[in-house]
């Protein structure tokens, strides 16, 4: 289809507010092209996407507008408004696509309509739908249908899996940061748990289970303690931009409310798009490029991260040691309540070379030693010995003094609980290996009652912690 239809054919799915403009048109090699409306402010867009023939591949409609409860649909009205859609999109869709769940999001209901092999869903086929709350259709991907699978002759047993678990389980002491959005727990906030560190992953049709277990690849080699703090430290006030390095030359181009954050943009006054276009790689150049951006706290004030986009050169040549120096003077300067509870880690891969920025990355812990799932990183510009990149610890000092510096369940008992609450269940996987798209039958481990992923377990009242689906 031409380049002018598809634009026509994109036009014609949704209506286009007449003050939005358009910011991105991108035909990619794909064969696949995107629109992407915005108003002025771009807090409101309209995007489309198609194939090369006109079919709707995805569809996003961000609009700032709310709607009372009292005009809201039912769950199911707002479903029949999503198959009307599919199907005049796709009109032979529900021939091979079975709707099979809804999830309530934070401002739409999302349905899902996949493809089933063996009564089981196939991962990547299928669409979801996004309607909100009076049945206008605010979201689409549609990843199409594939072709089905070869199913296994045989499988392996459950038995064979739950003795292979048992002797190959590993679970950690830790403490982290867990999110009622994402798991089932009571609150938000830390938790001292046991993590599961064994990712249990298993072919179906294998002789022998094969077991992924899912870690950082450059695990760290050691810890290292940090110098003392001094004692006579003098708690000098700087304000964020002071700390951040912002200069007169730079102004601030944009705020965003991110809920519990803020984030903010600065760019030097005189910058100027050297070459513009539509294409998405000009539209983030617009509004990343030559830029400094910062994540500030709404409770504290305070920043959680900040980095610098816009290049900064200079005539030094410190050293590796210089630089974990200035890390180590930064990090009494803007956390000097958290320093007590960090370490360096040493990474194997760890050495001097000519590259213009040292990389440091922290680790957290309590006073017991126990680690807190989080790290503090922090780049420092070995030609101006200036931090460019500071990412701050995700805890509350306050409530980490909260945790229990003991587990009330022991790692063994945390260990029977997990087993007698795993179980397994098959799922279509898509097999990277392969160079053609293809999946595979496994077991995953979950939860026999939820049939969720378990994450961890309380180590304060033993409850089985889950993924939410």
């Amino acid at each position: 289809m031409h380049k002018d239809k598809l634009k026509e054919r994109a036009l014609s799915i949704v209506p286009l507010p007449n003050h939005y403009k358009l910011i991105i048109e991108e035909y990619s090699n794909d064969e696949r092209v995107i629109f992407s409306w915005a108003n002025e402010q771009q807090d409101e867009s309209l995007t489309v996407e198609l194939d090369c023939t006109g079919n709707l591949i995805y569809l996003s409609i961000e609009k700032n507008d709310s709607v009372s409860e009292a005009d809201s649909l039912s769950i199911d009205e707002k479903r029949r408004c999503a198959e009307h859609f599919l199907l005049n999109h796709y009109h032979s869709a529900l021939e091979e696509l079975t709707f099979s769940k809804a999830k309530v999001l934070s401002r739409v209901d999302r349905f899902y309509f996949e493809q089933f092999v063996m009564d089981l869903p196939l991962e990547h086929a299928g669409c979801f739908i996004d309607v909100d709350a009076i049945g206008n259709i605010v979201g689409f991907r549609y990843n199409g249908v594939k072709i089905s699978p070869n199913v296994p002759s045989s499988l392996v047993s459950r038995e064979t899996l739950m003795e292979y678990v048992r002797n190959a389980l590993a679970l950690q002491l830790v403490i982290t940061k867990l999110s009622r959005d994402v798991y089932n727990v009571n609150k938000d906030g830390l938790h001292l748990v046991y993590q599961v560190n064994s990712f249990l992953h298993f072919k179906a049709d294998a002789l022998e289970p094969t077991l992924t277990i899912i870690r950082d690849e450059n695990e760290p080699e050691c810890y290292a303690a940090l110098p003392p703090l001094p004692t006579n430290i003098i708690a000098n006030e700087f304000t964020n931009e002071e700390i951040i390095g912002i200069t007169d030359e730079l102004e601030l181009i944009r705020e965003v409310d991110m809920g519990p954050e803020i984030g903010i943009v600065w760019r030097k006054r005189d910058w100027k798009m050297r070459e513009q276009d539509l294409s998405m790689n000009s539209f983030f150049k617009m509004r990343s490029e030559d830029t400094v951006k910062a994540i500030i706290s709404k409770k504290t004030g305070k920043i959680r991260s900040f980095g610098w986009i816009h290049e900064r050169l200079g005539n030094l040549q410190l050293s590796q040691e210089a630089c974990y120096q200035k890390a180590i003077d930064f990090l009494m300067k803007i956390i000097p309540d958290y320093f007590p509870y960090l370490q360096r880690i040493i990474r194997e891969d760890e050495e001097e070379d000519e590259r213009e920025k040292e990389s440091f990355i922290f680790h957290a812990h309590n006073n017991q030693s126990i680690s807190i799932l989080d790290v503090i990183i922090v780049v420092v510009n070995r030609t101006t010995g200036q931090i460019d990149y500071f990412s701050g610890p995700n805890f509350d000092l306050k409530e980490l003094s909260q945790i229990p510096i003991e587990p009330a369940i022991s790692t063994e008992e945390a260990y029977r609980r997990f087993l007698e609450n795993i179980d397994f269940q098959l799922v279509w996987d898509k097999n990277y290996d392969d160079k053609i798209e293809s999946f595979q039958l496994v077991y995953q481990a979950c939860d026999r009652h939820t049939r969720s992923p378990i994450r961890y377990i309380d180590a304060t009242t033993g409850e089985i912690i889950v993924s939410n689906n």
